[in-house]
């Protein structure tokens, strides 16, 4: 079975810490290799741009993972929500917003980013999204098999993840 490190993902917000994860075997992480591989792309990153200012105005620094952001994934979920938001200065319409990056909401304060891909189908199991897809709702069931099992735990603060040793190295 393949190993992969939970980690964290740039900085704690103020509402909502993010993860990551990492194959033992990868430089990048998933989310890493999401942004890394829109960042530079002529259609994609103004959307992206877009998204990663949701992540981290609204979500990390401002209101946490509320569900109303999130899109339900069978055991995962997906960003950007649908809908227009106007949040401060922040002006996003998510009607048909063109990519998908993969999550699980752990708390409202901690949210696991994995990876995604751009939206060509109708369903998340159709189209570039389907390997995110599958590899996204995998993780999500590991972890949240660990956190049921107590091989990962919430801090007392609730910003972090913790492995049974209370000790931030978390390899599922």
């Amino acid at each position: 079975m393949n190993t992969f490190a939970l980690e964290i993902f740039d900085d704690t917000g103020t509402h909502c810490t993010f993860y990551t994860v990492r194959w033992d075997d990868m430089e990048h992480s998933e989310t890493d290799r999401f942004f890394i591989n829109y960042e530079n792309h002529k259609k994609f990153g103004e959307p992206l741009m877009e998204l990663a200012s949701f992540l981290n105005q609204v979500i990390a620094n401002e209101h946490g993972a509320l569900d109303d952001f999130l899109r339900f994934e069978n055991a995962a979920q997906a960003l950007p929500p649908s809908g227009k938001y106007q949040i401060g200065e922040l002006h996003v319409n998510f009607l048909s917003f063109p990519l998908r990056l993969y999550c699980l909401k752990i708390t409202e304060n901690i949210l696991v980013l994995f990876n995604g891909n751009e939206k060509t189908s109708q369903t998340a199991q159709g189209g570039k999204t389907s390997m995110a897809f599958h590899d996204a709702n995998e993780f999500a069931k590991r972890i949240s098999t660990a956190l049921n099992d107590g091989t990962i735990i919430i801090s007392e603060n609730n910003f972090q993840l913790l492995n049974y040793n209370n000790s931030t190295d978390i390899l599922l």
